[in-house]
């Protein structure tokens, strides 16, 4: 096989694996997004309730209910087969996006915790948008720069609970519709 080949046939493997995924993929990116959304629509009725920026503190619920729904809700609908370089790249970023939010959210709370929110909208865009890079999908580009700076614009001229109501409209502008773009796709 020649070199051109060969680099051919490595190039048509990764756009398999690329439209694979995204037409598999969705399904998880809906599921994580109604769990911000809903985490975010009561935290931001509690906040606005109250006033009590205690209820902040709920946000670390997202993993502790997400986990365990997409195991379980998720099992029979995520991508299935070989793992491959597209699928290990996303949920690496992921992965990533979750390590680094739980970790900056914690050590925020000490330090600044009135920057946790903008912080973790900039780290969502920054996972959305990476997803959308990786798929070649403009699109889900476009909703994680939407929200990664957008986003976090506004979360830093509104007050704390109205601030909160911005995840609502993140989880639906990076997560939810793209997922549901990427289900589109599979008919």
């Amino acid at each position: 096989m020649t070199p051109e080949k060969s680099l051919q046939v490595i190039s048509d493997a990764i756009a398999k694996s690329r439209r694979d995924f995204e037409k598999d993929a969705g399904a998880p990116m809906v599921l994580w997004g109604v769990i911000v959304l809903v985490f975010s629509i009561v935290i931001w009725l509690l906040l606005r309730a109250t006033g009590n920026l205690m209820w902040n503190f709920l946000w670390f619920g997202i993993p502790v209910v997400g986990w365990p729904l997409s195991h379980f809700c998720l099992k029979d609908k995520c991508v299935k087969g070989a793992k491959n370089f597209v699928n290990e790249t996303i949920g690496q970023i992921w992965i990533s996006y979750g390590i680094f939010a739980v970790v900056i959210a914690l050590a925020l709370i000490f330090i600044a915790p009135e920057h946790i929110g903008a912080i973790t909208m900039a780290l969502l865009g920054y996972g959305t948008a990476m997803t959308g890079m990786v798929l070649k999908n403009g699109c889900i580009m476009a909703g994680g720069f939407i929200t990664g700076i957008g986003g976090v614009a506004a979360f830093l001229l509104l007050k704390t609970a109205d601030a909160t109501a911005i995840f609502a409209v993140a989880s639906i502008v990076s997560l939810i519709l793209p997922g549901i773009m990427m289900n589109r796709k599979k008919h």
